[in-house]
């Protein structure tokens, strides 16, 4: 792990474990990764866990786009850098680049982080909790910011999903990753075997709780692209766009392409 005040970078290796059924890193760890470093950068810069918790305050991820040019394959090393794009006292914009062991651009990540006060789950002011002392980046991310996402045709039947204890985290509210990987499912391991998903953008609502039900629709797809939602008794709460691309058009050699203004 290496930092340099207003970034952090972290490097890892893909275990066969790791990977999914087409010998990749799969989509959901990209998202993991994405959260760790972005929770170890906080943590160095003095704004983590450990110093917001005294103010009753934590942060929770609000959205997250992911726009992969490749996925890392089995025993590959890769690597992830996060910065802080701004930062005020509701929320942080935090950017990620993720590079193969040549420094070759792998894909590149947007999120917002909220504040929430963790006794009344509802929005936290982070004034006088250091965020004033936090170094803003000015790196290139080049990935659109995640966009609005319309709610899918109300014609489209869902799937019910009742959540369980393996989809809980240490809050005892749903995994993050579970929310993907529950939306990941709703498509056949021959939808996977031919196509890889590009760019997918997360919005995320509401909370869900052990032994919640929702109800999982996927609209059918423009020009591979799929809006689709998590929704608890009709009310949203994740929202989701999937753009796929074909397997046949990506080549998964390491790429030449170079992060944009890493410097």
């Amino acid at each position: 792990m290496t930092h340099d005040n207003d970034r952090l970078t972290r490097n890892y290796f893909l275990t066969a474990g790791e990977c999914d059924a087409e010998g990749r890193m799969p989509l959901p760890l990209v998202a993991e990764r994405i959260i760790e470093v972005s929770t170890a950068h906080a943590n160095e810069l003095g704004i983590g866990y450990a110093t917001l918790v005294k103010h009753g305050i934590g942060w929770v991820l609000s959205r997250l786009s992911i726009e992969m040019v490749r996925y890392p394959g089995i025993n590959e090393e890769y690597s992830l850098t996060t910065w802080i794009e701004s930062i005020n006292r509701r929320f942080s914009e935090r950017n990620i680049l993720i590079t193969d062991s040549n420094g070759a651009v792998a894909g590149y990540a947007r999120s917002v982080w909220s504040a929430i006060d963790f006794a009344r789950r509802t929005g936290a002011d982070l004034a006088g909790t250091g965020i004033e002392h936090c170094p803003v980046a000015v790196i290139d991310c080049p990935i659109e910011k995640t966009p609005r996402i319309p709610a899918p045709d109300p014609n489209v039947v869902g799937k019910e999903y009742t959540f369980r204890y393996c989809d809980l985290d240490f809050n005892r509210h749903v995994n993050t990753i579970r929310y993907l990987e529950l939306l990941m499912d709703q498509w056949t391991l021959e939808h996977y075997d031919a196509m890889e998903t590009e760019r997918v953008d997360l919005l995320f609502h509401h909370e869900c709780r052990f032994g919640d039900t929702v109800s999982a629709r996927i609209c059918s797809p423009v020009d591979k692209m799929y809006d689709c939602e998590l929704s608890r008794e009709g009310v949203r709460v994740v929202g989701a766009r999937f753009r796929f691309r074909n397997r046949q058009d990506v080549s998964q050699t390491a790429g030449s392409e170079r992060p944009l203004s890493l410097r």
